[in-house]
């Protein structure tokens, strides 16, 4: 009867804020607070019964005949996705069609200017018992794809779950009711989607919704029901005193899946047990929500209550925080930013893709332009106080898992290497800095294996160099 990508192109061409579609009546565009008719004869509910169910899939045509509203992007290559509710009785469905609200790739969602991040969102009952069943099994993640069956992550080894109720099923109809108009709509665009949702009885789960070769994709990391603390993750009790700083910088790194969302949190649990500060967080998603203790907590999630880390660090230095903790330093503006705010008086937590701590600190300096390096290290040597380097480790005997850590703390000696780029020079201060609180990984290794909490196997899987890891056996 009509051309549906022809109204969405009129819909664009009109900057229209919304196209309705109802049966027995023409389409009708909203402009502002104006809706205007379409010039076209009214709709035949048979064609628009015919669209809405080509449309929606048969995954969805099956919740919307239990009586769901439908919500998915569609997408037109030249002009980007567009949000399409399917709403009303199933033998008379009417469509509403939005346009992008913003093409950048970090948006805040209007819909969801909301104080708690999973406020809205529906967990479908196939994947509320699969990731109940995965929590009895004690696993950490699961991992759900289209055409594969279903993977949980148990003491760090992946193992099929036989009989998961949301087996066979497809990943994108699945997650949609769990996303915002962006979410989507960055899913349609083909880009990775972060969110974080709870189940009751599981706690909370971070999810990451993306596509590859065989279709859509869904990996889910299971938190802890509580905000953990430092001995709940088996962490020296000496890194405390990284959160006792008033100012400067620390950080967590890591590679992907090594536990620093979950670090960094119990270091903001420490501080908002003890100190009597302010604390602003900028996460993406929100994992750990932090009940008020002694501090004021405030935590905002990227792309739903700011559109950025960098946004977020340039609202917190007008906010009067006392402790910044910042996600992700992913790009210049942000890691600028975490470092003007460590040298203004703030303590800033952040976390870095790095491997070594010795590593991190040239990892940083290579952000920015070469002409800017020299006054980086500079303010590095200044405001830095800690970088904690950490892996997971499976526990011996199937025991869960233990992080491995690397600590390097900022003394006169390591502040005057950074300064003057001599990065190789600083495993050597940390071996010899014991009792300042800093150890190399190798130490840590050496000790987990004498204490028999790691096998000899796995602890020399990840000690780079052989020949300390074997003189700290001996020696511990």
């Amino acid at each position: 009867m009509f051309d549906f990508d022809a109204l969405l192109r009129l819909l664009h061409r009109r900057d229209a804020s919304e196209l309705r579609i109802a049966p027995g009546s023409s389409p009708q565009l909203v402009t502002g607070s104006a809706i205007s008719r379409l010039a076209l004869p009214e709709t035949e509910p048979a064609w628009l019964i015919e669209l809405a169910a080509g449309l929606m899939g048969e995954d969805r045509r099956a919740a919307f005949a239990a009586g769901a509203e439908v919500s998915f992007a569609y997408r037109i290559p030249e002009l980007g996705s567009f949000d399409v509710q399917v709403i009303g009785p199933s033998d008379s469905p009417s469509l509403v069609i939005r346009p992008e609200v913003d093409r950048t790739l970090m948006t805040i969602d209007p819909e969801r200017a909301m104080a708690s991040p999973e406020e809205g969102l529906h967990v479908p009952e196939e994947l509320r018992r699969t990731l109940e069943s995965a929590h009895a099994a004690g696993a950490s993640d699961v991992h759900i794809g289209d055409g594969s069956p279903p993977l949980m992550r148990v003491g760090g080894q992946l193992t099929n779950m036989i009989g998961a109720p949301v087996a066979g099923r497809r990943v994108r109809p699945l997650v949609e009711g769990m996303l915002t108009a962006v979410g989507r709509r960055r899913l349609a665009d083909g880009l990775a989607v972060d969110f974080s949702f709870s189940v009751e009885g599981v706690g909370r789960c971070r999810g990451n919704a993306y596509r590859a070769l065989k279709g859509f994709n869904l990996a889910v990391r299971l938190l802890p029901e509580t905000v953990p603390t430092l001995r709940d993750l088996r962490l020296p009790g000496s890194l405390a005193s990284l959160a006792e700083h008033p100012n400067g910088l620390v950080l967590f790194v890591g590679p992907t899946g090594s536990g620093k969302s979950a670090s960094m949190a119990a270091l903001v649990n420490h501080i908002n047990q003890n100190r009597a500060v302010h604390i602003i967080t900028l996460e993406d998603p929100i994992e750990f929500v932090h009940s008020r203790a002694r501090a004021l907590v405030r935590q905002r999630e990227i792309g739903v209550h700011v559109s950025s880390f960098a946004e977020g660090l340039r609202d917190a230095l007008r906010e009067d925080p006392d402790v910044i903790l910042v996600g992700e330093m992913r790009d210049l503006e942000t890691t600028q930013l975490a470092l003007t705010a460590a040298e203004t008086g703030h303590l800033v937590i952040s976390t870095l893709h790095a491997s070594r701590a010795p590593t991190t600190v040239d990892r940083i300096v290579d952000v920015f332009p070469e002409h800017r390096q020299s006054q980086i290290r500079l303010q590095l040597a200044e405001s830095l106080r800690g970088i904690v380097a950490q892996r997971l480790l499976p526990a011996r005997e199937g025991s869960g898992r233990v992080a491995a850590l690397e600590v390097l703390r900022n003394n006169k000696a390591v502040a005057n290497h950074v300064r003057e780029s001599r990065v190789h020079q600083l495993p050597s201060v940390m071996q010899t800095s014991r009792e300042q609180g800093m150890w190399v990984l190798e130490r840590h290794l050496a000790a987990l294996f004498k204490r028999e909490v790691v096998t000899e196997e796995v602890a020399r899987m990840h000690a780079e160099d052989q020949e300390l890891f074997d003189s700290y056996v001996r020696s511990i």
